[in-house]
């Protein structure tokens, strides 16, 4: 699906995870990367630094790899995003460590506002500074096990849908498509709740026709901001494929799913390209 990709690494402890992951997503298809380091004009490159880069770089090697290095100056989301499109990758792989992914006020995180600025997809890794490289190497050598697909079948599902059912030909092993029906009377008076049932199980036909041979819907009533994150910290999933919608990212909404999930989540967490009106990221990344 993924046959080129851009990893992008700050070089700390948490990275190592993070480029053993990008040597196993062979799964997803990938045989050439990008590995990207934005340097700190404020700090500049240390010999260390050096070092850890270089031992990264041979890690993806040892992996049947092709590598390809940037070492761009500025901005960093700018900067991958900028990359991504230059080289034509297929997919933005990168660390969080899991603290909210659209905030109120002024973001600190580099990947949130790569997530708004990408026009490919952002496989997202949780990093922390105490996981070493054999998490992240268990975390994408099985990504493709059990998939939850939380689903606003209010919102476009197609390039969802679209995203999940690419994976199906890396094998898949079970896929579930998920909605939260609001438990009001307004959504039962409307039928919210055998709408999304309908919905949900055409998705899972699509899906079936691309080849995933376990496919399954559920559809659960009350506050999605709640039982989605729920859901996906349970331990049953691998990865989840989630669409942030351009309110999330613009306004930034309180208690968004994407940012709850992506707290909730120790999990790799695949974000399809945010759509929002030509003129929609005004003003993004001037933080």
């Amino acid at each position: 699906m993924f046959s080129h990709a851009l990893v992008a690494t700050d070089l700390g402890p948490s990275s190592e995870a993070i480029v053993a992951c990008a040597g196993e997503l062979g799964v997803l298809g990938v045989r050439d990367v990008v590995l990207v380091h934005a340097i700190d004009i404020d700090r500049g490159p240390s010999s260390a630094d050096d070092a850890t880069f270089a031992h990264q770089i041979e890690s993806l090697e040892r992996a049947g790899i092709r590598v390809h290095v940037e070492t761009p100056l500025g901005y960093p989301p700018h900067a991958i995003t900028a990359l991504a499109e230059q080289h034509g990758v297929g997919v933005i792989v990168m660390g969080t460590r899991g603290q909210g992914l659209f905030q109120t006020g002024f973001s600190g995180s580099i990947s949130s506002d790569v997530v708004r600025l990408s026009s490919v997809p952002v496989l997202l890794m949780p990093a922390d500074d105490h996981r070493g490289a054999d998490a992240g190497t268990r975390a994408c050598s099985q990504m493709l096990s059990s998939v939850l697909v939380p689903i606003d079948v209010a919102e476009s599902s197609d390039k969802l849908c679209a995203l999940a059912c690419g994976l199906a030909p890396r094998g898949v092993g079970r896929l579930e498509m998920l909605n939260v029906t609001p438990f009001t009377f307004e959504a039962a008076r409307e039928g919210r709740e055998e709408e999304a049932r309908r919905k949900l199980e055409a998705l899972a036909d699509r899906a079936r026709g691309h080849g995933v041979r376990h496919v399954t819907t559920t559809v659960l009533r009350g506050q999605a901001a709640e039982l989605v994150p729920e859901r996906v910290g349970s331990g049953d999933y691998s990865l989840v494929v989630l669409a942030p919608r351009c309110r999330d990212v613009i306004e930034r909404e309180f208690g968004s799913v994407a940012s709850a999930v992506l707290r909730a989540s120790q999990i790799p967490l695949l974000l399809a390209p945010v759509e929002c009106p030509p003129d929609g990221l005004q003003g993004v990344g001037n933080t």
